[in-house]
């Protein structure tokens, strides 16, 4: 039996390699009411690639890249932008953002060609994340006899990893909380060493 992906994905998934390569297809003139409903359309994680214009023959591509990615987010796309991964192995970047074309195309146009992006859809900005660490943090005495909170983190992938000593107690409680972005995962307790 042969399997096709659902019309959504096809076309969010063409829409996004179009635009992020440089093409100006029609479907860059959506009303918003038509672009609203591919972004909330519900997908499986998926990633558009592409490649720089430029070459870079420098020893270290990856640094420059990273440097563009972050003035891009820190500028003018923090609403969009989520978080990079770095692979230095195969000089590739995985950026997590919420899709967007001028974003998408941005990032792609400042990378050197040696380069590869796997550009991966999110939901959330790192800002909204970032917020929400802040809000657990400050919180922690909060959860005192339920769990011991240990550490909060965002991830590049769009969620907020709470490190705790009972996980399965904790996550339903924090996501009550907190919503469905957080996910707990056991953390040790740190061990001081005297010397």
């Amino acid at each position: 039996m042969r399997r096709t992906a659902p019309a959504a994905l096809t076309l969010t998934a063409a829409t996004t390699l179009l635009t992020a390569c440089g093409s100006t297809p029609a479907e860059e003139q959506k009303t918003p009411a038509e672009e609203q409903k591919v972004r909330a359309a519900p997908t499986e994680p998926a990633h558009t690639t592409c490649t720089g214009p430029r070459a870079d023959e420098t020893a270290a591509p990856v640094e420059p890249a990273v440097a563009h990615v972050d003035t891009l987010a820190a500028q003018r796309f923090a609403h969009v932008y989520t978080g990079l991964r770095v692979d230095h192995e195969t000089l590739t970047l995985d950026i997590y953002r919420i899709p967007d074309t001028a974003f998408d195309r941005s990032v792609c146009r400042g990378i050197p060609a040696n380069l590869t992006v796997r550009l991966h859809d999110t939901r959330t900005p790192r800002t909204d994340l970032d917020a929400l660490v802040t809000r657990i943090s400050e919180e922690i005495p909060r959860w005192k006899g339920e769990f011991d909170l240990r550490t909060v983190a965002a991830t590049e992938e769009g969620r907020v990893e709470v490190g705790v000593d009972k996980p399965k107690a904790a996550e339903p409680l924090l996501r009550k909380a907190y919503g469905g972005l957080v996910d707990a995962t056991y953390e040790e307790e740190a061990q001081l060493r005297r010397s």
